[in-house]
């Protein structure tokens, strides 16, 4: 009785009943107004009406560092959520700074930031109180261990169920004419029905056992129903929790950093705060509930989506909405919120395109009346290394250009050629590519440019000529797909001519789905219809009696039309070691058919008499090529005395190529001494 206004007695504010030979212990909480000595008597009535009175004394003394709050008061905070509250701690003192240390409970629900300081005189600072509930470890456990047991007393029953189903009873023997029971089973039959029973053995309800709480592994499937049944089932709470802040007597001493700050628990002041829970309205249902998505590690501008399901358990529909993320990061989502009725599901579909090579992290707020869910995104962007091994050369990195992949000469009657190029992924996440073809798109610049440019050695197109039945020429398998982390792949690429030409072309581009080039090739091929071919010379771009003169009345040894072919020689006369001949070379070739030739190619040139008056020589001028090989013709000019500068000299013959089928080339030579670099040309100019 008579309780002063800066005391109070619990619990029940001192009322309650006292058994016979009971004890009962009361906490008497001293909360001092003003910095002075306190004495005063509490009574303690009966139910008899005895008073049993107890002298108090007390001193209130004044902290060094005051609260602008003594009690925080949170509204109710959904599961899952929080809730902030902002108070100020200041020095009014001028006793020189001091130490303070906030000591809030173990595994409370709560936080204090900053919990440690130092203030000077006349000095405040800003602390920020957290509340976030959220569900124990060990209550998840065990109701995860209480739905095992409830489980496990259904199985026992289903079992001693069907035992009881199965359990042999007396069984009667069938009736005789007489009425006299029938024969018995013979032993065979009785055996063979015991071992149906053995074969199907029902196990023991006493062998299955209920899992204790401390087996139950945190992210398996059981925490996850137990955390759930607890969110499903949760009726709210209400706790108080009091937490400490030590205040030093002074400063650190400046001499001695080893020293220990002296502590009075006369400095301690105290911060109540009230913390209710409620049943949160929304809670997560996949990703084993957990409202964290960890992308992993994933290629640049490579999109890696990820769906996370939430669900609606509060009994109101819920109008949802989120906050912003970073316009220039990362992270995306992707479908818009709508109104979510009571018990209804939404997935958030999130997505992760990093565009530089570092972790990210950020945070999304799917915000309701009532809470905030904060759900995490983390992942990591990781430089894609996927590189091209060329045939014959070295691996080709991202960005680099590759040489030309030449498949040589084939035979039209025959079919394809094909080679094989080697992806390899050198990164640590799977890498998408894509293989374009110059064929199969817009012509390009370059090739509007070769077409101007006819008849010039570098004139040469991207995109050759293009098969008759309107099938590519060249082609590639696969055309897409996905390297995993250190695995190679390979792409066939393959080389179908339906005609024959000499300037079949193409460029093979791998691409990243960033568009980043892997490597770049140039696609060359040649067919022919005959085994035995001839390669070199000048380009022609256009038709050839637009650049050769009209050949003269064909021999009637040589089969067939002839084709022209052009050989420009250009001799240096004033070279320092004397006139040096001008050198070209052709190539004469043998193709291996699937069918091997009984003989060898053969090739021979006529007409070389004229050509050896005016300085030109031939190397071999006959001879043969085996299948799958070819010989190289050396033809050389020597300007003869007396030759005048600028004077071309022009002069034909016949190279006859003899394989399965007979071949007549007209080989057009035009020579010419080159002297634009010696003095006697530029006086001749002038």
């Amino acid at each position: 009785m008579g309780v002063p206004e800066f005391l109070e007695v619990q619990p029940n504010d001192g009322f309650g009943t006292l058994l016979p030979l009971e004890t009962v212990d009361l906490d008497l909480i001293f909360s001092a107004r003003k910095a002075r000595e306190y004495r005063f008597t509490l009574t303690c009535r009966s139910g008899i009406n005895r008073d049993f009175p107890l002298a108090c004394r007390g001193l209130g003394v004044r902290p060094p560092l005051e609260l602008s709050h003594h009690t925080v008061r949170f509204g109710a905070t959904a599961l899952g959520d929080g809730a902030v509250a902002t108070l100020h701690l200041s020095h009014p003192g001028s006793k020189g700074p001091r130490l303070f240390s906030f000591s809030p409970p173990q595994e409370a629900e709560i936080s204090v930031v900053p919990r440690d300081g130092r203030l000077l005189p006349g000095e405040k600072c800003l602390l920020q109180v957290s509340f976030q509930p959220r569900l124990s470890d060990q209550q998840i456990r065990e109701e995860a261990a209480r739905i095992a047991h409830r489980a496990v007393l259904l199985r026992r029953q289903e079992l001693e169920r069907s035992r009881a189903e199965k359990a042999p009873g007396p069984q009667e023997l069938p009736a005789g004419k007489n009425g006299k029971n029938g024969p018995r089973p013979s032993a065979k039959a009785a055996t063979s029905a015991k071992t149906k029973v053995k074969q199907s053995p029902i196990p023991e309800p006493e062998a299955l056992a209920s899992p204790r709480p401390e087996d139950i592994q945190e992210g398996s499937e059981a925490y996850e129903a137990g955390r759930a049944a607890l969110l499903y089932s949760f009726p709210g709470r209400l706790r108080r929790y009091v937490v400490p802040c030590f205040v030093s007597d002074g400063d650190l001493p400046a001499d001695d950093p080893q020293a220990q700050a002296a502590w009075s628990p006369q400095n301690t002041l105290f911060l109540e705060l009230h913390c209710p829970a409620v049943q949160p309205p929304l809670v997560v249902i996949s990703n084993n509930g957990q409202n964290a998505i960890d992308f992993q590690q994933a290629a640049l501008g490579q999109k890696v989506v990820h769906k996370l399901t939430i669900q609606n358990i509060s009994k109101e529909s819920l109008d949802l909405r989120s906050s912003l993320l970073d316009p220039g990061g990362p992270f995306l989502l992707l479908n818009a919120l709508r109104r979510l009725p009571p018990g209804g599901r939404f997935p958030l579909l999130l997505a992760f395109c990093p565009a530089l090579g570092k972790r990210h992290c950020e945070t999304l707020e799917v915000k309701c009346r009532g809470m905030t869910l904060e759900v995490t995104l983390r992942g990591e962007g990781v430089e894609p290394l996927l590189t091209c091994c060329c045939p014959g050369g070295p691996a080709v990195g991202a960005g680099s250009g590759g040489g030309p992949l030449d498949f040589g000469y084939v035979l039209q009657k025959e079919g394809a050629a094909s080679r094989v190029l080697k992806l390899k992924n050198r990164s640590s996440v799977e890498v998408c590519y894509s293989v374009l073809q110059a064929s199969l798109g817009p012509p390009s610049t370059e090739d509007r440019l070769a077409v101007l440019l006819q008849g010039y050695p570098e004139s040469r197109p991207i995109v050759g000529p293009q098969n008759h039945s309107g099938l590519c020429v060249f082609s590639v398998t696969p055309a897409g797909g996905a390297v995993g982390a250190g695995e190679s792949q390979d792409l066939t690429v393959s080389f179908q001519p339906d005609h024959p030409s000499v300037r079949y072309a193409d460029r093979l581009t791998v691409e990243l789905f960033n568009k980043t080039v892997v490597c770049e090739l140039d696609l060359r091929g040649a067919c022919v219809s005959s085994t035995m071919y001839l390669h070199g010379g000048d380009t022609l771009g256009g038709p050839p009696q637009d650049y050769l003169p009209q050949p003269g009345p064909r021999s009637p040894q040589l089969p067939g039309p002839s084709t022209p072919v052009l050989l420009t020689l250009k001799a240096d006369p004033h070279a320092d070691r004397g006139p040096q001949p001008a050198v070209r070379e052709l190539t004469v070739g043998c193709i291996r058919q699937a069918q091997p030739l009984k003989k060898n190619g053969e090739f021979h040139w006529d007409g070389l008499t004229a050509l050896q008056q005016r300085g030109f020589s031939i190397e071999p001028s006959r001879g043969t090529v085996e299948p799958g090989h070819t010989r190289v013709i050396t033809v050389s000019w020597t300007p003869p005395s007396g030759h005048k500068p600028y004077e071309v000299v022009q002069e034909s013959a016949s190279l006859t190529l003899k394989g399965d089928e007979t071949e007549v080339y007209q080989v057009t030579m035009l020579a010419l001494a080159s002297t634009s670099d010696s003095p006697e040309a530029n006086q001749e100019r002038g």
